[in-house]
């Protein structure tokens, strides 16, 4: 099974990208601050911060609106680069108002799949009949 979906259709995904953008933003706004009090002219810091804000914009812009294509079969589930073993998927929860299916993993690992994140419903219900086919659920 092959689906993709945009983060900007999707307002979970959407509001962990704007999470993201916000917390390295802040992380320039702490180092501008710490520039000016170490005696950095203030001009030269308000440029380097404009520019930088305006970078991180544009990213985000861009990874909100860039297709991302998950693909399943019966032996994982791949995100590019993230993959997940169907026999490591110990149960998964549904949530079709956020269109979002949250896999319960039986090895915790950083570079595994956790949520599944759709832009729509008829492949979120498609999705959850396939996993329901190959994963045990309690």
């Amino acid at each position: 099974m092959l689906w993709k979906f945009r983060a900007i259709n999707n307002k979970v995904a959407k509001r962990r990208y704007f999470l993201y953008s916000l917390t390295i933003i802040l992380t320039f706004v702490a180092g501008a601050i710490y520039r000016l009090e170490t005696g950095t002219r203030p001009g030269k810091v308000a440029i380097l911060l404009a520019i930088s804000i305006m970078l991180i914009f544009l990213y985000t812009v861009i990874a909100l609106g860039r297709e991302r294509y998950y693909s399943m079969d019966e032996s994982e589930i791949v995100y590019r680069p993230l993959k997940t073993k169907i026999e490591d998927v110990e149960n998964f929860e549904v949530d079709e108002e956020n269109r979002l299916i949250r896999l319960k993993l039986r090895k915790n690992s950083p570079f595994a799949v956790k949520t599944l994140y759709f832009d729509d419903i008829k492949d979120l219900r498609e999705a959850e009949m396939f996993l329901r086919r190959w994963v045990r659920c309690k």
